[in-house]
């Protein structure tokens, strides 16, 4: 349990950073366009792992790898335009909360068992999400019906994403991974191709764009280095969630690389300088210990 346990908070505090630098560089670049660069670094990165982790390649392996792509890039686009235009220390942890429920959900449905300390480390890690997310205070804008659609609708499909990957076959290595990320690059591929050639008609599609304010405050090159950052980070992200959800309990892996949102918090914190409220101080002190009773059942 001890090795599934790492793996799992690897992947979150790389998730987590990942998602960061991915968000900050929606902030200045055309959000299909930064996630296509994001995928492409993300493939480039992942592919020599094959020589070192090895995995059988199987038609288990690619679909479950393919629909899981599918699943995530969509959901990864629907995140991060939600995060360009919000306030990452109180959005991201809303995403995880749902993203966790999900698979947790069919891990009961399909007979996972966990003890009765895995369950409550798993309501710990929940408990913790739901602090991460600040208080509003006075007079802060809401958030936006079209930004709650999209929340939710980013949480259900990257929950859906890991619960297929679940299904890969044990021998598979990091086989599914690599199949992630190609037909994410495959799919934002053909939606770059498309925006393009629809012009001015894609303004249905503006909330794919960066806000204004955004625009003034990052550099292009900074952006691009954001993206391409965030694209490493991913390559090891998912490497390291396939090998735990190998190893490992469904409905355990996916609360503990829920738990992201901590290092989200953490950077948006001292980058963004967005504070950290006291229950979010609590919320990371939930997160260790979480973690520590996952290791010791």
């Amino acid at each position: 349990m001890l090795i599934v346990v790492v793996l799992a908070l690897g992947a979150a505090a790389v998730y987590g950073a990942s998602d960061f630098f991915g968000a900050f560089a929606a902030r200045r670049i055309h959000l299909v366009t930064a996630t296509l660069f994001n995928y492409a670094v993300a493939a480039v990165v992942i592919l020599p792992a094959i020589a070192i982790v090895g995995g059988a390649w199987s038609s288990g392996a690619m679909w479950s790898g393919v629909i899981c792509g599918a699943l995530a890039v969509f959901g990864l686009l629907a995140f991060y335009g939600v995060l360009a235009i919000g306030p990452m220390s109180l959005l991201s942890p809303l995403i995880a909360l749902i993203q966790s429920v999900v698979p947790v959900a069919i891990a009961a449905l399909t007979g996972q068992g966990l003890s009765v300390i895995g369950w409550v480390a798993i309501g710990i890690g929940i408990v913790a999400l739901l602090l991460l997310a600040p208080a509003r205070k006075r007079g802060q804008d809401h958030i936006s019906r079209r930004g709650a659609l999209l929340a939710v609708a980013s949480g259900l499909l990257l929950g859906a994403s890991l619960i297929v990957l679940d299904f890969a076959p044990k021998d598979s290595g990091v086989v599914p991974a690599v199949w992630e990320i190609l037909t994410g690059v495959a799919i934002l591929a053909v939606a770059w191709v498309g925006l393009r050639l629809l012009g001015r008609r894609a303004s249905v599609f503006s909330f794919l764009q960066p806000g204004p304010d955004a625009v003034r405050t990052l550099s292009s090159r900074r952006a691009w280095l954001a993206a391409a950052f965030s694209g490493v980070l991913v390559a090891f992200a998912d490497t390291f969630i396939v090998l735990a959800l190998h190893l490992g309990n469904l409905a355990v892996v996916s609360v503990l690389t829920s738990l992201y949102p901590v290092v989200t918090v953490i950077l948006a914190a001292t980058l963004l300088k967005e504070r950290m409220t006291k229950l979010q101080f609590v919320a990371v002190a939930l997160v260790i210990a979480a973690s520590l009773l996952f290791s010791a059942g």
